[in-house]
C-alpha cells in the first residue's frame, strides 16, 4: 500500500495583506506524479516552496511523508529535492567540480568516471572543465537537474523544467520522470507546458489566485478546460 507523500490541509501563504495561496487542501501518494497547472501568481511555485520546506505557512497543516517540513526541515529535506527558476551555481567552478562538490556533499562517493558519465548524461561532458558562469541557461538548467541524480530523493519538485530547454533536454526531463515513476518515487511538476506535462503525469490540479479550483485526471484537465501550452 502506498504512503501518502504530501498532504496538506488548509494551507495558506501570506506575503504583507497578500495571500499567495489559501485554503489549499491537496494529497498526493507515494508513486503519483502530479501537475500543477495554472497561470503566473496562481500560487503553484509557492505551493511548491511550501512543500520543500523554504516557506513557512501562515496557516493549515502539512505533512511530508508524516513529517511537519518546517518544523522537522532536516527530516523533510532528505526526502525530497527541489529543481525550481534559481540555479543557486558557483560561476566560478567548472561543471565537473559543481557535480564533484553536490557529490560531497551529499556523502555520495563517486569516482571521476562517474561524474563524466552524468555530466554525458545531460550532454556537458564535453563542457566538463569550463567555469559555469560561461554556460547558456539551457545548459545551467540540464547542470542543475543532476542533483536529482545525486540526491536519490523519494519527492522530487519540478517547478518550470521545460523552460530554458530544447527539444534534446524537454525530452531529457520526460525520460527521467519516467524513470522516477518506475521506482515509485513521487513526482510534482508545476508547468505551463500543459500538454507535454500532462502526458507525464497521472493527475493534475489546477489553481487559480491562490486556490485550488479543479483536481482530476491530467489529460481531462487539457482536454475539458481547453488549456494550451
Amino acid at each position: 500500500m502506498n504512503s501518502t507523500a504530501v498532504r496538506a490541509t488548509g494551507l495558506g501563504k501570506r506575503f504583507g495583506k497578500q495571500w499567495a495561496l489559501a485554503h489549499c487542501d491537496l494529497e498526493v501518494q507515494q508513486g503519483e506524479s502530479v501537475l500543477l497547472a495554472g497561470a503566473n501568481g496562481s500560487g503553484k511555485t509557492t505551493l511548491l516552496r511550501l512543500i520543500a520546506g523554504l516557506y513557512k505557512p501562515t496557516q493549515g497543516d502539512l505533512q511530508i511523508f508524516g513529517h511537519d517540513p518546517h518544523q522537522e526541515r532536516l527530516t523533510c529535506r532528505e526526502t525530497l529535492t527541489m529543481v525550481g527558476h534559481e540555479h543557486y551555481l558557483y560561476s566560478q567552478l567548472t561543471a565537473l567540480e559543481t557535480v564533484q562538490t553536490w557529490a560531497r556533499l551529499g556523502g555520495v562517493g563517486l569516482s571521476v568516471a562517474q561524474l563524466h558519465d552524468l555530466l554525458d548524461e545531460v550532454e556537458l561532458d564535453q563542457h566538463a572543465n569550463q567555469p559555469v558562469g560561461g554556460f547558456s541557461a539551457g545548459m545551467k538548467k540540464r547542470l542543475t537537474l543532476l542533483r536529482t541524480k545525486l540526491e536519490s530523493p523519494r519527492l522530487v519538485l519540478l517547478d518550470e523544467p521545460f523552460s530554458a530547454l530544447d527539444t534534446r533536454g524537454q525530452k531529457l526531463i520526460e525520460d527521467w520522470v519516467h524513470g522516477y515513476r518506475a521506482q515509485d518515487k513521487t513526482v510534482i511538476v508545476a508547468s505551463h507546458n500543459l500538454p507535454r506535462a500532462a502526458l507525464l503525469c497521472t493527475r493534475a490540479v489546477y489553481l487559480k489566485q491562490g486556490q485550488v479550483i479543479w483536481q482530476g485526471d491530467s489529460a481531462d484537465m487539457v482536454r475539458q478546460m481547453g488549456l494550451a501550452s
